[in-house]
């Protein structure tokens, strides 16, 4: 099945620091489910300890795919913070970043 997905990394500062194509924070939970709809499009969004947001616009009703996607960026997201050359807060032009991503959307979404 066919889906269409816009994925996004939101700095702090609302900066976007990464995107990709193909609620008041009262909860601790890191992955909020869908909290708004775009047209016929849903936004899911994952939240980081360091309130870095994760945000991904489509037309999925998998929550779990859409859950373990999130997880797995994260993690990729961390070793990108890791890398003493990246300057927080800046854009992710990784082209090995971008293919992982393509590769966790293929996957789970």
């Amino acid at each position: 099945m066919a889906s269409t997905a816009c994925f996004i990394i939101a700095s702090r500062n609302d900066s976007p620091i990464y995107e990709a194509e193909d609620l008041a924070w009262t909860t601790s939970a890191m992955f909020l489910k869908q909290v708004d709809r775009f047209n016929d499009l849903v936004v899911s969004v994952y939240v980081t300890a360091v309130h870095t947001r994760f945000l991904l616009l489509h037309d999925s009703q998998n929550d779990d795919g859409i859950k373990r996607f999130f997880q797995e960026v994260h993690e990729l997201y961390k070793k990108i913070l890791l890398n003493p050359l990246y300057l927080l807060g800046s854009r992710i032009t990784s082209s090995h970043f971008d293919t992982k991503v393509g590769a966790l959307a293929r996957k789970y979404l």
